[in-house]
């Protein structure tokens, strides 16, 4: 890890990537929850008798109300994700965009039931799901409890990787401390990508079976009551968390389900004989716990469902029972083999019924069942209201929506809870709204910073992207004594939503120890992504883990293919002083990284996010050309022109600009180093173009120059 200027106390990678941020764009503010809670967005799905989408509606059909207060719909929108030229409109909507969180039970379900729903979820990420919806992977089992292997992304490739290893180690290849990102040149995701699982299903499977599936119909009650109660408190787990993920969540939920006899008391068969013991007057041989049913876990199922509605959870329990055989992949209608354990479908029933979701049985082609689901939540209705003032963090609102049409039957949300500070939430719910927040701009965006991201050709098929995010002092906690941490991430994002390069690190310092001078001005992380030549969003997310306070950043990019037939000159960057900050260089030890591109003869050197200068100031630029098939002539000249106009688009005089460097370097790359001086400049923003001519080629590039006011 190569440092520029102070030194940082303790620096600690969480993985080897690439990253950057700043504040989150957007057309306009995204609704939040909150005690700075301004618009609480409430999806909305009706149907009629039959069951079918009802259509036509307008905001006055509706009446929504808040803790039984009547409350006045502000925006409204209808949703109908079959409509291929909606599909931008909703990834500007975060409530209106569908959530679907594949659930894969590794305990209650046997192998083959296992395998089979994979191969069903695979096809439904590959050809049903919709252009705006996110999904997301996760696993339950008895010993870790629920996971998250992929976060809610719209990566279909990663979402794939992720049904096909399910998190297995040794398969997987989610490295992302956010689940948001995976090596996407390993042979399995591009078979996934082709519909195809190959040697991975396979392994999956065996090592599933050997060393994390367990059947869990024991002998043992009181072990598996254990076992059931891990299953209902990772539930509640996971809807805490997904209460800061905007719109309905549903969560399709593969599983053999539980014996609910632990839940509802006896069997038939145990009943009779519990009777005959009561008659004989043999309380003594009556289990009371399983005779009245588990009154422990029932209160803690009937509290894992409220939060899963209160957080518009929907879950649709798929039985797996039907799957667990080979003869069952030829077969597409209900299998009744009458002999194979269906005990757990009370339970599963439950699970659906009490978040409105469905139940689907004994469906050994889950393409129609995944179908249904897709259908059933295309078409809805988002309400939009503003609450009265908040009450607390943590306080539960109740919603209650109605809707002025005979034979209307709705489903909404039953209401939200107000966001827990960070250091409060619990690291499921961290996680997800860390993720929001990077991969869609919605959240709290509260720490600022800046960001610049430039394209470096490179003659390889792979191109480099240089980075850098500079974080004021102002903006985080900077006393000497005290630890500060930043945690920063970052995406290379092509216009499909795979995630091409990423990037996840930690930095922890003592401020007193980096800059006992009190001199920097913050913190400058820089690094590289490699990528293919092509048009990127470069997302970034800064936040300090401590105080809860985070940022983001959206950069769009395009990368242009390595032509040494023609010229390429980058736009300028201001060479900033390296003593002026903290440098931590991000892609340290990272494979195939190669060195950082901020370099002069050789030497790092620290460029300035922003092209700000004061007038009358000097300053230091870097300009850097790639032309490999131009002649060199060491004794050519060079020339060197540039204008600046002013935001009317008027021309204004420019400044002074001298040559103060020139270096030859490989692959065709020439270096300048030049000394410029804005002259009589007015604080505002200002176009500058600047050419270079040497031995009869001549290259251009544009750039925004900020000018600040102050000496």
């Amino acid at each position: 890890m190569r440092l520029l200027g102070a030194p940082l106390a303790a620096v600690l990678a969480l993985s080897s990537s690439v990253a950057v941020a700043g504040k989150a764009p957007g057309p306009g503010k995204p609704p939040v929850f909150g005690t700075e809670i301004s618009l609480v967005s409430v999806p909305v799905f009706v149907v009629d008798k039959d069951g079918r989408a009802m259509r036509g509606l307008a905001s006055d059909d509706f009446e929504l109300a808040e803790d039984g207060k009547a409350s006045r719909i502000v925006s409204f929108q209808y949703i109908d994700t079959t409509e291929a030229n909606e599909a931008e409109v909703l990834q500007l909507s975060p409530a209106a965009r569908r959530h679907f969180l594949l659930l894969f039970d590794m305990s209650f379900t046997e192998p083959g039931g296992l395998h089979r729903a994979r191969e069903a979820a695979s096809d439904f990420l590959r050809r049903r799901l919709a252009p705006s919806d996110l999904a997301a992977v996760a696993t339950f089992d008895v010993n870790r409890g629920i996971r998250i292997v992929a976060n809610f992304t719209e990566d279909r490739l990663l979402l794939l990787h992720a049904v096909s290893t399910l998190g297995v180690a040794g398969l997987a290849r989610i490295n992302d401390p956010l689940s948001l990102s995976a090596d996407i040149v390993s042979t399995d995701i591009q078979a996934n990508a082709a519909g195809r699982f190959g040697e991975t299903s396979g392994a999956v499977t065996d090592q599933v079976s050997a060393a994390i599936l367990r059947m869990m119909r024991a002998a043992d009650q009181d072990m598996y009551r254990r076992q059931v109660m891990m299953l209902v408190g990772s539930l509640e787990e996971l809807a805490k968390g997904l209460r800061g993920v905007e719109g309905r969540k549903q969560v399709l939920y593969f599983s053999a389900g539980f014996n609910s006899e632990a839940l509802v008391g006896f069997s038939p068969a145990d009943a009779r004989s519990a009777a005959i013991a009561i008659t004989e007057g043999r309380l003594q041989d009556v289990d009371h716990a399983s005779r009245y049913g588990d009154a422990t876990l029932r209160g803690t199922l009937n509290a894992m469902v409220r939060q899963l509605s209160s957080a518009d959870c929907v879950v649709h329990s798929i039985d797996v029972t039907g799957l667990g055989s080979d003869r069952s992949l030829t077969r597409s209608g209900v299998n009744e083999d009458l002999a194979r354990e269906t005990s757990g479908r009370e339970s599963l029933n439950f699970l659906a019924g009490e978040t409105g979701g469905r139940f689907f049985k004994d469906a050994n082609d889950l393409g129609a069942a995944l179908g249904e689901i897709l259908d059933m939540t295309s078409r809805y209705y988002i309400l939009g209201y503003q609450p009265e003032a908040g009450k607390g963090p943590g306080t539960f609102h109740k919603l209650k929506v109605k809707v002025r049409r005979k034979g209307a039957r709705l489903s909404h949300r039953t209401g939200y809870f107000e966001r827990l500070p960070r250091p409060s939430q619990a690291p499921l719910q961290r996680k997800f709204e860390a993720a929001q927040l990077v991969m869609t701009g919605v959240g709290t965006s509260d720490l600022a910073f800046s960001a610049l991201c430039l394209p470096f050709p490179d003659p390889g098929p792979r191109q480099t992207l240089g980075i850098v995010v500079q974080v004021p002092r102002g903006d985080v906690r900077w006393q000497a004594g005290q630890a500060t941490s930043l945690e920063v991430y970052g995406y290379a994002v092509a216009a499909d939503g795979v995630v091409h390069d990423h990037l996840a690190q930690l930095a922890r310092f003592d401020p007193g120890r980096a800059d006992p001078q009190g001199q920097v001005r913050g913190v400058s992380f820089y690094g590289t992504f490699r990528v293919l030549p092509g048009k990127y969003t470069v997302k970034l997310m800064v936040q300090d883990p401590e105080s809860g306070a985070a940022g983001a950043q959206f950069i769009d990019v395009t990368v242009p293919p390595y032509e040494p037939a023609a010229g390429f000159l980058l736009p300028p960057v201001v060479m900033d002083e390296a003593s002026s900050w903290l440098g931590l260089e991000m892609s340290a030890g990272r494979p195939g990284a190669g060195e950082s591109p901020f370099e002069v003869a050789g030497r790092p050197f620290l460029p300035r996010t922003s092209f700000q200068v004061r007038s009358g100031m000097p300053e230091k630029l870097v300009l850097i050309a790639y032309e490999p098939d131009a002649p060199r002539d060491p004794a050519a000249g060079i020339e060197i022109r540039s204008s600046l106009r002013n935001a009317a688009g008027a021309p204004v005089a420019g400044g002074f600009v001298r040559l103060e460097k020139m270096h030859r370097e490989a692959h065709g790359r020439r270096t300048y180093v030049l000394d410029y001086t804005p002259e009589g400049l007015a604080p505002g923003d200002y176009t500058l173009r600047i050419g270079i001519g040497e031995a009869g080629s001549h290259l251009e590039s544009y750039s925004l120059l900020r000018v600040r006011a102050g000496s």
